[in-house]
């Protein structure tokens, strides 16, 4: 009875012990986003105090304590709006074509192709946009200046694709299928109850993913400096539209003068990216608010609102359409209970029928022809010249010298250990807190807003608060607080990986039956030893694939370790010395004086980069559930074996 009674006091201890530990550690994740704003609001200041209200004025004039936040975020504005109106259809109807059009056995190919475009570093798309994508367009419309607005909406046009896609499809999964076949059992056909009944069903979700691609879009950086640089950027509103510089963006502008001469001072730089957090902020509010459940009852005023202005919006389309009608068929409806018949009737003998459909399945081609098909084109532009690049004599891959191909890879393997190496238990107990420990109120609403707004916040602004904290507060550096780090860059990007690792994982804790946790403390097991040895290994593929994503998303990043890490290296890899990666080697070269060379090592560090990416698609989607899939069939033989041993004796 005593050692029951202590083993009882053990196990209620462990339980207290991780219950606590991992409580302290969301809460020290939501300390993080509390002094990223704060460290940006104190360095913002400055800038706020020397230009005042000149801020959101009408000149940008540095000389003069002029400096209008207006012509980079007009910039921005125009080219996240150009990337919004195409991506925004493309992506809806290719998540429409994947979801019923494409046969099961053909979806996952197809999804993994737009998964792997998401995963491509935004850096490589900037270098593709310069050098061919660029070209193209200039062929098309002819402009002055081929690295233009149009070229860099373009460009995160297939940046933000991938998302709208996923999380239409996510969208789109989650409407009940039954819906299209009772549409037909009304007379409608197939392509008509796909968009007039699940499509409208899905429609919040849809405008989520809408709204969160325009945020990213805006908040996008690196990629959009290495097309608009601005180098005598001076516009007043007295210029007409066509004269403005329409060559820096709000995060470009940040990116480009945090280290250059003469340019902007840090205050203004930090002002600067306090508005646009605050910018984006507002997006990912609406994102929140469109998705949050609301009684029907409270909110009609907003119902009927949304009705007249749709009905304002369409008017003439409607009539259009019901004059259409009129001159194709003329059939009149002489009794209220023949309703069900005359639908039927009146969409079978309609001529036009079958129009609706052939002009949806158009659009759908035409959008997975792009999606698909740009992929395939910056996949071949990638792989061909950076073949070619490390096929030549002066490919520095081998070579682990400063500022060598090489030398990059090995830093960029550095990080990713470091981070991962911290972030994933940390990530694990906060995930398991919120998932196994807390329960519905205040304290884990909020520790989901301190992740959910972290998640969202550009990576411009981690990288600036990288360099304030780690670099020029704790000194994390060789070169004091002017120099650059290896190690700072790698907490940098843990705070950026941590919001999606802590989602993903917790995501994979939820998908466990909670049956297994109820047996489990049926038979006397505590609830750390049930989240130990039930719930972790149950779910064990999806943690191992949370982990490989966060790898590919390290890989993706360049502006956090731009500010932090440096585009240099040092002649000895260490951790407090600056070193590039291979995201921020593609970037130096912008600025090299040797175009041809910069290209050259930019499609050299690309290829190695797709190479990484390629790998990790490979363990997410092959290696891993093969791997798992053996082990389970193993463990499978091993307990018929032992049931058969059993049965023998």
């Amino acid at each position: 009875m005593q050692k029951q009674s202590s083993l009882f006091k053990k196990k209620t201890k462990s339980d207290k012990t991780s219950k606590i530990t991992s409580l302290c550690l969301s809460w020290l994740f939501s300390l993080i986003f509390v002094l990223l704003i704060v460290f940006i609001i104190v360095y913002a200041v400055p800038g706020f105090k020397e230009y005042g209200w000149s801020i959101f004025g009408d000149k940008f004039d540095i000389a003069n304590k002029k400096a209008s936040v207006w012509f980079p975020l007009l910039v921005t504005i125009v080219i996240s709006g150009i990337a919004i109106v195409i991506a925004s259809p493309v992506g809806v109807k290719t998540a429409v074509f994947i979801k019923y059009r494409l046969p099961k056995k053909y979806q996952k190919l197809v999804r993994v192709s737009v998964e792997l475009l998401a995963n491509i570093p935004s850096v490589i798309f900037g270098l593709f946009a310069r050098e061919m994508l660029a070209g193209v367009l200039n062929t098309i419309i002819h402009t002055k200046d081929q690295y233009n607005i149009v070229c860099a909406g373009v460009m995160l046009t297939f940046m933000i694709l991938p998302t709208i896609v996923s999380l239409s499809l996510n969208s789109l999964d989650g409407v009940d299928d039954t819906l299209i076949s009772s549409s037909m059992s009304l007379g409608n056909t197939k392509t008509r109850s796909i968009y007039k009944v699940c499509r409208k069903e899905a429609r919040n979700g849809i405008t989520v993913a809408v709204i969160i691609a325009l945020a990213r879009a805006i908040g996008e950086t690196m990629a959009v400096s290495m097309i608009l640089q601005g180098l005598n950027y001076n516009p007043s509103w007295s210029q007409s539209l066509s004269t403005l510089p329409w060559n820096m963006s709000l995060g470009g502008m940040i990116a480009t003068y945090m280290f250059a001469d003469g340019g902007p001072p840090k205050g203004l730089l930090f002002a600067f990216g306090l508005i646009m957090f605050i910018f984006v902020m507002v997006l990912n509010a609406i994102a929140m608010y469109a998705t949050k459940k609301r009684k029907k009852s409270r909110w009609e005023w907003w119902n009927k609102f949304e009705k007249h202005l749709t009905n304002f919006i369409f008017f003439i389309p409607t009539q259009i359409k019901i004059g259409w009608e009129k001159l194709t068929y003329h059939q009149k409806l002489k009794k209220t209970s023949d309703v069900s018949n005359y639908l039927s009737t009146r969409i079978r003998k309609n001529k036009f029928v079958y129009t609706y459909t052939i002009y949806k399945w158009f659009w759908e081609i035409v959008s997975v022809v792009l999606t698909v098909g740009f992929l395939l084109w910056i996949l071949a532009d990638i792989i061909g010249f950076g073949g070619v690049a490390i096929a030549s004599g002066e490919t520095t891959i081998f070579s682990f010298t400063n500022n060598t191909t090489g030398q990059s890879l090995v830093n960029t393997i550095l990080i990713i250990i470091i981070a991962i190496g911290i972030g994933f238990p940390w990530s694990l107990l906060i995930a398991i807190y919120l998932n196994e420990f807390a329960k519905e109120g205040k304290v884990k609403k909020s520790i989901l807003f301190f992740i959910d707004s972290l998640g969202a916040t550009p990576s411009i602004l981690f990288g600036m608060f990288g360099l304030i904290f780690f670099i020029q507060t704790l000194g994390m550096s060789a070169g004091g607080v002017t120099g650059k780090s290896l190690i700072a860059g790698a907490l940098t990007i843990l705070i950026v990986i941590l919001p999606s690792f802590i989602r993903t994982i917790q995501q994979a804790l939820q998908s466990i039956p909670q049956e297994l946790r109820t047996n489990s403390l049926a038979l006397g097991a505590g609830k750390w030893e049930t989240i130990r040895k039930v719930v972790l290994p149950a779910a064990r593929q999806m943690i191992t694939t949370a982990i490989i994503l966060s790898i590919g998303r390290i890989l993706a990043e360049t502006a956090p370790l731009y500010l932090t890490s440096g585009l240099s290296s040092s002649r000895s890899i260490s951790l407090i010395n600056p070193g590039q990666t291979l995201t921020t080697r593609i970037y130096a070269q912008i600025f090299t004086q040797d175009a041809q060379q910069g290209a050259h090592i930019m499609y050299e560090c690309a290829l190695v980069t797709i190479i990484l990416v390629l790998l990790i698609m490979l363990l997410i989607h092959i290696l891993i559930p093969e791997y798992y899939k053996w082990k389970r069939k193993r463990l499978v033989k091993k307990y018929k074996k032992v049931k058969d041993n059993i049965r023998v004796q």
